[in-house]
């Protein structure tokens, strides 16, 4: 009886063992057949002839948006969003938090506006104040603030649309659009809030840095894609500057002498991977494989709508460029995590010499 109960204890102990052995086999198994992250490192989706000195400039890996450099290029504004549940209708909403890096050469980061409802944050020529757009009562107004911190002051009092967002400024003149009547349409006024101008169709206003013209996007119809245009606020006349009528662009901004135009349009990538199949007989082969996706990419041309080229490529988005008066391009990506669509804000030096 003794060697019996002996035998059934080390029978228990190996079947236990067995138990163990297996669970982590799967658990193993499970890991390696789990995707990696795509991580992209940055020398393999920039022009290294056209933008140099290319670096990462945040690593917390949140949603960020909307990145705008100072003038003199010293401190960064972006936004830090993320989905949340509305507690009354229970439906997903964005929460936009404005933060700012004061030493750009630093990823330490201040909190502006933290109650989840500041948008496209804009600076004044004097780099210490700036605008944005304040959710409330479903909503977005345009109102001012102070980069040391403290309160706002309403600019549009009422608000013009019930998107007003995308505020520029230049010698105390306010670019900005809004969504009414379904479309998108820019309106100009004044720093105090007074001649609301409305200025036709088109979103994404950006002064020119010297002449009283600015940039925007529009379409000119329900089915084609956004392109670039430009309106003369003299003479109060457009000019279509550069469209691509497969892909949407957005964010057009002047580089610091006018010259350029640096924007983020849909541009198709080649995706390569490994296709693995499994026969009847349970042999595996694999197979080069390469596909393609469309990708936000950074592109420029000149003023004058000509010579466009590629300042990022492959399989990332890049998306939301900013330019100081020294010509250093702040934009987003997510080649820190591109399934996770972790993104991060980079920086680099324009060249186009």
């Amino acid at each position: 009886m003794v060697k019996k109960r002996v035998l059934l204890t080390v029978s228990g102990l190996a079947l236990a063992l067995m138990s163990v052995l297996c669970s982590c086999m799967l658990l193993d198994l499970f890991k390696k057949s789990a995707p990696e992250e795509e991580v992209i490192d940055i020398a393999n989706f920039t022009n290294r002839s056209m933008l140099l000195s290319a670096r990462r400039v945040t690593e917390d890996g949140l949603l960020k948006t909307n990145p705008v450099i100072s003038p003199d290029g010293s401190r960064l504004l972006y936004c830090e969003e993320k989905t949340v549940k509305d507690s009354v209708t229970g439906l997903d909403v964005i929460h936009s938090d404005i933060v700012m890096l004061r030493n750009v050469n630093s990823s330490a980061k201040t909190p502006l506006v933290s109650t989840g409802n500041g948008f496209t944050p804009g600076w004044y020529e004097d780099n210490t104040r700036y605008l944005f757009s304040f959710h409330e009562n479903n909503t977005r107004r345009i109102v001012r603030s102070s980069s040391a911190g403290g309160g706002r002051t309403n600019i549009t009092r009422n608000p013009v649309g019930t998107m007003d967002q995308s505020p520029v400024i230049k010698n105390g003149i306010i670019l900005f659009c809004t969504w009414e009547a379904g479309n998108w349409y820019l309106y100009s006024m004044r720093d105090n809030g007074n001649d609301v101008t409305r200025l036709g169709i088109g979103m994404d206003p950006s002064w020119h840095p010297t002449e009283n013209k600015f940039i925007y996007v529009k379409r000119t119809s329900s089915n084609s894609a956004f392109s670039i245009w430009e309106m003369d606020m003299t003479t109060m006349q457009e000019t279509n500057l550069y469209e691509m009528p497969r892909f949407n662009i957005r964010k057009p901004i002047f580089t610091h002498n006018g010259s350029h135009i640096v924007f983020q349009r849909g541009s198709e990538q080649v995706v390569t991977g490994t296709q693995v199949s499994t026969s009847s007989t349970n042999k595996q082969s694999r197979q080069q494989t390469a596909n393609t996706e469309v990708r936000w990419q950074l592109f420029s041309i000149t003023a004058e709508g000509f010579n466009e080229s590629a300042l990022t490529e492959g399989n990332v988005d890049c998306t939301y460029p900013s330019l100081d008066q020294n010509d250093t391009l702040f934009f987003v990506s997510n080649a820190a995590g591109v399934r996770a669509n972790k993104t991060e804000i980079y920086k680099a030096q324009l060249n186009f010499k």
